[in-house]
């Protein structure tokens, strides 16, 4: 089995690789009132101040996100966990069991560990393989179900084994939960798409009600998401509805890590921050009725980076020449690197000195090229991620910016897909000049350049990359234009 997980798991990170482009569109969600938006291997979002674009790129993240990670076997595994605990509690506890009570339990133990080795492996597999697997775990819990209802008859009655039998009640009524969380695993996985997308849409734009996120103007209409092979996603009120294929949510499960990268400012402050977060989940544990509307004041997207880089995730060994090409680039520009300790603390490692350096004595520029550094060198974008950068060019020297946009574009060459949301006409000025050394062909096929006006509305007037890419100049260089003129220069 664990070799057609492993077949799979290839077979599934080539059709992304060749793939991997949507066509969405949302609608009547905060800024943007009707945005028709292509993404590809090096997507921009890009727009005047006020147009959106930030708006988006952080929706996109949330529903990114949400649909990446495998509900349905950390379900499994979170059931089946206490499950086995309750079991060994109960049997350790008794004293000279007799031998068919031994045996009984070690047979149903048996299976329960072997219950555990599949769904250990469900990660690897996208939900639609997963449901061709339901039949053998249904013969498992079948046998699992069989060994309890034998033990039960041997314990029953029987003063010493008072407390395995309470526990072993307990254990059955786990394994029935996970027996119905099986039988409909579609509802399941659809429920809570539904929930933690209205929990990553409030806490990644720090907002109470769903309510607040609909276009300002807009009283009455839904926010809406169509993604074209996957579905659509309704806003009504606090409710959120889905409606998607399985063959689109296989494409979305077996994408790598997706993450959201924005201000450096967060990592210079990375320990109050913490602290905060900290704070507001020990009020959430010892409330009774946990206050959904209670807000950190800090975007999730910040968080969710901060536990992944805390994760040791090992460097696939094929991607080794271009992840250290790569740093080494990046690092040569600093002059150093950002690392992370043991401890999880993060320095700058100047290499003119021997000390590590407080990243908040390091310019904030370091922070924000460093960054990506370091994303590289802990695995956390790999090949088949998604990274969604806010404003790359914040704190950067235009020097850098260029450095930046050929980072992030060598990423995208090497299976990372890469979304900036940007207003710098440096930015792009950079990105017209990569495209303008490749074919026709080749950029069709790698990027994706998306125009937003003021009012939240898509441009696209058909043009090519090259000839958005001459519009949104114009949309950034009008005010510089027009001060020029005012002042007679």
């Amino acid at each position: 089995m664990l070799k057609k997980i492993i077949v799979l798991e290839y077979f599934f990170c080539c059709f992304l690789e060749k793939y991997m482009k949507y066509s969405l569109e949302v609608k009547n969600f905060g800024k943007i009132k009707d945005a028709k938006v292509n993404l590809s291997s090096f997507t921009v979002i890009a727009g005047t101040n006020s147009s959106g674009k930030s708006f988006l790129s952080r929706a996109l993240y949330s529903f990114f996100s949400t649909i990446n990670k495998n509900y349905v076997s950390v379900e499994y595994l979170r059931l089946l966990k206490p499950l086995k605990n309750l079991l060994r509690f109960g049997f350790n506890s008794v004293r000279d069991p007799s031998i068919k009570v031994i045996n009984v339990y070690n047979e149903l133990i048996k299976n329960i560990i072997q219950i555990e080795e599949i769904l250990t492996n469900f990660d690897k597999l996208p939900f639609e393989e997963q449901n061709s697997y339901k039949f053998i775990l249904s013969d498992k819990f079948t046998v699992v179900d069989g060994h309890m209802n034998d033990l039960k008859k041997e314990l029953n009655g029987k003063k010493k084994y008072e407390d395995f039998s309470e526990r072993l009640d307990a254990s059955s009524r786990q394994l029935k939960q996970l027996k119905e969380t099986l039988k409909d695993s579609t509802k399941f996985l659809v429920d809570k798409f539904s929930y933690e997308f209205k929990k990553n849409l409030q806490e990644n734009f720090q907002v109470a009600s769903l309510a607040d996120l609909r276009t300002y103007n807009s009283k009455s209409e839904n926010s809406s998401f169509h993604i074209d092979g996957l579905g659509d996603i309704q806003i009504n009120n606090e409710s959120v509805t889905f409606q998607l294929k399985l063959n689109g949510i296989n494409e979305f499960q077996s994408l790598y890590n997706v993450v959201f990268v924005e201000s450096p400012i967060y990592w210079k402050l990375r320990k109050p921050l913490l602290e905060i977060r900290q704070k507001v989940s020990t009020n959430s544990i010892f409330s009774f009725l946990r206050d959904d509307s209670e807000l950190s004041g800090i975007p999730k997207y910040f968080y969710d980076l901060i536990d992944l880089l805390d994760q040791d995730i090992k460097r696939d060994a094929v991607n080794n020449d271009f992840v250290d090409n790569l740093l080494d680039k990046i690092n040569s520009e600093l002059s150093g690197e950002l690392i992370w300790t043991d401890s999880g603390e993060i320095y700058f490692k100047d290499k003119n000195c021997s000390k590590n350096i407080n990243l908040n004595l390091t310019a904030t520029g370091v922070t924000n090229l460093g960054i990506v550094g370091l994303l590289l060198k802990r695995n956390i974008i790999s090949k088949g991620s998604y990274v969604f950068i806010d404003e790359p060019e914040v704190n950067l020297h235009p020097a850098w910016q260029k450095i930046m946009i050929e980072t992030l574009y060598e990423l995208s060459k090497n299976g990372i897909n890469v979304v900036i949301a940007t207003h710098s006409i440096d930015m792009i000025k950079y990105i017209e000049n990569i495209m303008n050394e490749l074919s026709e062909n080749e950029i069709l096929n790698h990027f994706a350049i998306n125009r937003l006006s003021n009012n939240g509305v898509s441009i696209s007037d058909h043009l090519n990359p090259i000839e958005s890419l001459i519009q949104i100049k114009d949309d950034l260089g009008e005010s510089f234009m027009n001060m020029t003129f005012e002042s007679g220069w």
